[in-house]
């Protein structure tokens, strides 16, 4: 991994990357364009801008710096729709209008990247901060909060409860907002964590995420331009609500494994990794266990068959939406993890006992709160 370089050192790299991502959205979106001239501009007010005279792309090293590596590839598919526009569609410098969208839609740039011309500061700035929370949705984390509060008593039941009814008001949330439509209720939040590799039990954690909170996750990896080197990603898809309310509990469970594993650690006795694992990995899915038998139970209770079209469209919408960015999405094979059988069961037991009321209570765990 490459450290400790000098900023022109970092733009030579940098507009070696950038060559590669021209050329892997291209392939990924099934685009023919000419590799264009690369340019790392000091402006800061234009983060963006396509000269087709030239045949130079130009991104800003302040957008680089300034955000993620995600925003900069957006600001790179504006600019190659403008690449296309004028290379293959043939309209002149700066498309706009029909043209342009279309372009846009073939690139998979995100909606709120596809305005036309030059990309300023602001625009990014505007695009970035895309993924604010609803009133509506404010207002139910505020009543899930108030639920959850519940969910401290020491009476087990009262917790089981309370999950259960806060878990049911998630669901009536998403269902009442299921039909509106509309490209920009959804979002992508990226958890890097500058690892090379992503754990068995965060894999669990994402499976858990995708069944039971209205998310999309893809495992991916991203470039980070101050290191000159890329990670492990993961990114979750959906409403921005459903976003926010996974991210924080990915969050949470990863901390709660930790705990609880520090808690009971004396009492295993084999290779301090694996049973490290079969824990985590047996609490998850004790975890899943008990959220899967309650999931059945208000299913039972308050199926509504008229829901179904409403659900598959929603699920289709957002399957778009993960298309845009992964065009060529396919299912990875997941290799089994060693495990001791003892403490794997034993973590089972105890992931049935687990709540996500301090998740999104807006107490303040270790990471940070991002709800409150």
């Amino acid at each position: 991994m490459t450290v400790n370089l000098r900023i022109d050192q970092l733009q030579a790299l940098w507009l070696q990357q950038l060559q590669h991502e021209h050329e892997d959205i291209c392939i990924s979106h099934n685009v023919l364009l000419p590799t264009p001239i690369f340019e790392i501009s000091d402006s800061q007010k234009i983060y963006g801008c396509w000269q087709a005279a030239t045949g130079i792309l130009s991104l800003s090293r302040h957008l680089i710096l300034q955000h993620s590596w995600s925003v900069t590839l957006e600001v790179l598919k504006h600019e190659m729709a403008h690449q296309l526009c004028s290379v293959s569609l043939q309209v002149g410098n700066r498309a706009h209008g029909e043209l342009f969208q279309k372009a846009c839609e073939r690139l998979g740039v995100l909606p709120e990247f596809r305005r036309p011309g030059v990309v300023v500061k602001d625009l990014v700035h505007e695009a970035a901060a895309r993924s604010e929370l609803s009133e509506s949705g404010r207002r139910c984390l505020a009543k899930i909060e108030k639920l959850l509060a519940l969910g401290r008593s020491a009476n087990e039941h009262e917790a089981a409860l309370a999950m259960e009814k806060a878990n049911a008001l998630l669901e009536k949330y998403h269902l009442h907002g299921l039909g509106e439509g509309g490209e920009h209720r959804y979002a992508c939040v990226i958890i890097d964590r500058k690892k090379k590799k992503i754990a068995s039990y965060q894999r669990h954690i994402c499976s858990i995420l995708q069944e039971f909170f209205f998310v999309r996750i893809v495992l991916s990896q991203l470039y980070d331009p101050c290191r000159n080197d890329s990670f492990k990603t993961v990114e979750l898809f959906g409403t921005r609500e459903n976003v926010a309310i996974a991210e924080y509990c990915f969050h949470f469970l990863e901390n709660h494994l930790a705990l609880l594993w520090s808690a009971n650690r004396d009492r295993f006795r084999g290779v301090v990794q694996t049973e490290k694992n079969s824990y985590f990995l047996g609490l998850l899915r004790g975890f899943h266990q008990k959220l899967r038998e309650q999931k059945k139970s208000r299913t039972e209770k308050t199926f509504q068959p008229q829901a179904g079209a409403l659900i598959l469209a929603e699920e289709q919408r957002l399957a778009w939406f993960v298309g845009m960015r992964f065009p060529r999405l396919r299912r990875a094979s997941t290799r089994g993890s060693k495990v001791y059988g003892a403490t794997y069961q034993e973590g089972v037991e105890a992931g049935r006992h687990i709540t996500l009321n301090d998740a999104v209570t807006g107490r303040k765990p270790g990471f940070g709160g991002l709800l409150s």
